[in-house]
């Protein structure tokens, strides 16, 4: 494949994941913010709802061996990705009627039946996180399958910033959807613009999805007669084989930790991050929104040049340290700009922060792509994929659970000092992962591995 048109594949499966990040703003974005500090419902309740997603990530392993064993039409990852895209299209629309529905009960000032409600919510998103699975875990395995071994780390880095153009450009345009709502002060503009919102922006996500993926992965027919893999392709290691060689190494389990406690730090943010700038800034719905973009543009940027500033020459370990360290500070930096008042420092710390973890996320991918075996890469990456999804959900419930345990202490939900005792713990956390991933070990893994892995293939050979 020549090197336009691979760079041309990658940005076209990179929309996928750039969908993805505009959907994490409707969701953990427009709609949190609007649950907490429009509607009035606790923030415990409404992290419960949303990081109720997450709760289902281990079916990605299941919905990935699935997709192994799949052949429609020589198909085996596309049906899954189709499939499950068209569904959590579909629950966003139902999670976008459900958020009115309780804002009906907000305005009504029936807490019981907020309660109740906020209720249904956490099941539509239960189904909104098994949809997810589905696609996005045989969306991993189509990276596998359409690249080389040595084209492979370019895809993945691609792929992964496409993530971050989405969140940037789904603040920017989902923000643009609310129209005039937000400049208003009336509960009703607010309605009526999320209205709109959810009635046209989940089917235009959907539309993307199509074209990203439609056409991309080769049949299977096809694929085993060029490249050769009948062999590696259809035979596969058990589960309980797996199993084995995933407790062959400490690093497996070391490092599935503190990548989890990484995963946590990094984003136990996202759910107090729009109300902080709503409470202690007075920002509108829209321009909480675009605190995403900021975000969005300085991990991007963190992300695509570490690679080649930093990572070469300190290694995977030491830029994670880097990367922790300064993603700690950052995040005391906007703790500071908000007891001062001053939303031009809390805008530089965010975009700072942005960079900071964009850095560390880099340093992260480059390891885990260290901790895999080209045997068992789906395994492996299953693995990981759900040590981030857990860590991740739990980091959304946390932080309003955390925010909400806070308030109670300084009297008020919506105090400074609540938000402020979420970032003290990010800090904390972030600065203790970057230490950990210092001692993460990539040939002591391959060499265990292998150590496994042979023995393993040798006794089903006998």
């Amino acid at each position: 494949m020549g090197s336009a048109r691979f760079v041309a594949l990658s940005l076209r499966l990179g929309l996928f994941q750039a969908c993805l990040g505009a959907l994490s703003v409707l969701t953990l974005g427009i709609f949190n913010r609007l649950l907490i500090d429009e509607f009035e419902v606790p923030a415990a309740l409404t992290a419960l709802a949303l990081g109720s997603q997450q709760l289902v990530a281990f079916t990605r392993v299941w919905f990935g061996q699935r997709s192994d064993r799949c052949r429609w039409k020589g198909l085996r990852r596309t049906p899954f990705i189709i499939g499950g895209a068209a569904a959590f299209c579909t629950l966003t629309w139902v999670a976008g009627r459900t958020v009115l529905w309780i804002a009906e009960a907000s305005q009504e000032g029936d807490s019981s039946s907020v309660f109740l409600r906020g209720v249904v919510l956490a099941v539509v998103f239960l189904f909104y996180g098994l949809a997810i699975s589905a696609s996005s875990t045989p969306f991993a395995a189509l990276l596998v399958d359409v690249s080389t071994e040595k084209q492979r780390p370019a895809l993945v880095s691609v792929v992964w910033s496409m993530l971050m153009v989405g969140i940037v450009a789904g603040a920017i345009v989902l923000s643009a959807f609310l129209g005039s709502s937000c400049a208003s002060a009336g509960i009703e503009a607010v309605i009526n613009g999320v209205d709109r919102l959810v009635s046209i922006a989940p089917w235009v996500i959907f539309a993307l999805v199509l074209v990203s993926i439609a056409g991309v992965e080769p049949r299977v027919s096809t694929q085993l007669k060029s490249a050769g893999t009948a062999a590696s392709t259809e035979q596969e290691i058990s589960l309980s084989a797996a199993w084995q060689v995933l407790r062959s190494s400490p690093q497996v389990g070391y490092f599935f930790g503190v990548l989890s406690l990484f995963t946590f730090s990094l984003f136990l943010q996202e759910a107090v991050l729009e109300p902080y700038g709503g409470a202690v800034f007075g920002m509108d719905v829209c321009t909480t929104t675009r605190l995403n973009a900021i975000w969005g543009v300085g991990t991007l940027l963190g992300i695509a040049s570490t690679g080649f500033l930093l990572t070469p020459r300190l290694g995977a370990q030491r830029t994670a340290l880097a990367g922790g360290l300064s993603s700690a500070c950052f995040v005391v930096l906007m703790v500071v700009a908000g007891s001062l008042g001053s939303e031009s420092l809390f805008r530089a710390a965010l975009f700072l922060f942005g960079a900071a973890a964009g850095i560390s996320t880099n340093a992260s991918l480059t390891l885990m792509l260290g901790l895999t075996s080209p045997l068992m890469a789906g395994t492996f990456i299953g693995v990981w994929g759900l040590a981030q999804a857990y860590a991740r959900g739990l980091a959304t419930i946390s932080g309003g659970a955390l925010l909400s345990g806070f308030g109670t202490l300084t009297g008020s939900q919506n105090s400074f000092a609540a938000y402020a005792g979420v970032f003290i713990i990010q800090a904390i956390g972030l600065l203790v992962a970057g230490v950990l991933l210092l001692r993460v070990d990539t040939k002591l893994f391959q060499r265990k591995v292998e150590r496994a892995l042979g023995s393993i293939l040798a006794s089903e050979l006998d």
